[in-house]
């Protein structure tokens, strides 16, 4: 699975929004009604197909030390900023309210492609960020990509 892309939907007054058609396709049959909603720090949402989520919840569990006082309060701090979310029959996802409060998440919303999850940003937290990035881009693509 390769999740790329911006893409912008609109959250209505019940806090639902439709998932854009172009970025469910790339999704594989089998991964495009039942995701968990994650809190990013950046702050955005992280939105992860199930089968995706409980795959980097095995990885980030065979990581962590349980017997460490750290780790286990490092696991419910993540695993509890988490919720299960599907779509409805319009295709469409309900946000819970203490999610949109983190992202500060009002009507309109960016989304973007993010490899095995989307991200989910309020329209203006996004300006913001890329308006401090954008500049950084020709540096990066040669730190990063440069050989």
């Amino acid at each position: 699975m390769f999740l790329f892309g911006e893409y912008t939907a609109r959250l209505d007054s019940k806090r639902r929004f439709v998932l854009p058609t172009t970025l469910l396709s790339l999704l594989p049959e089998g991964h495009r009604g039942d995701f968990v909603l994650q809190t990013a720090p950046d702050p955005c949402l992280w939105l992860y197909p199930l089968q995706v989520w409980k795959n980097e919840l095995e990885k980030i569990h065979q990581k962590i030390n349980l017997f460490t006082p750290e780790g286990r309060n490092f696991l419910r701090l993540f695993q509890s900023g988490a919720q299960p979310v599907s779509l409805d029959t319009s295709g469409r996802l309900v946000l819970p309210k203490h999610f949109c409060d983190y992202a500060n998440l009002k009507s309109e919303l960016v989304l973007l492609g993010m490899k095995d999850r989307i991200e989910v940003w309020s329209y203006e937290r996004y300006q913001r960020w890329k308006n401090q990035n954008d500049p950084h881009l020709s540096e990066w693509t040669e730190k990063f990509l440069g050989t």
